[in-house]
């Protein structure tokens, strides 16, 4: 994980998932969205492990340098994340950049 991704999950656990906070510097992005239009990973215990569905825990919504709307989920499973995914709300943007962290609204969970 680069910098800016560790700052992005570090701020989302703190809020919502305090007890994944500790499990961010042993998760390995064993994958990246192949899409090319998002910033989104996919995380295992080792570069090894397989894909895992996880339910959606963190549901968010911030803004990006240009002002678009950029949805952020965090799947996983009760022992830790499994995916931070990046979509564009509007469909219209394609999201190459992380949102700012200031940016950040808690759409919640249903």
């Amino acid at each position: 994980m680069n910098k800016s991704e560790i700052e992005f999950l570090t701020y989302l656990f703190s809020k919502e998932k305090s007890e994944w906070t500790n499990l961010i510097e042993n998760l390995k992005v064993i994958a990246r969205c192949g899409c090319g239009k998002c910033a989104s990973i996919i995380f295992g215990k080792t570069f090894d492990s397989e894909i895992q569905k996880g339910s959606l825990m963190i549901d968010y919504a911030g803004k990006g340098k240009n002002g678009e709307l950029i949805g952020i989920s965090v799947f996983g499973t009760y022992q830790m994340p499994t995916e931070l995914e990046f979509y564009s709300i509007d469909g219209e943007s394609n999201i190459i950049e992380l949102p700012k962290i200031q940016t950040l609204t808690n759409y919640g969970i249903k």
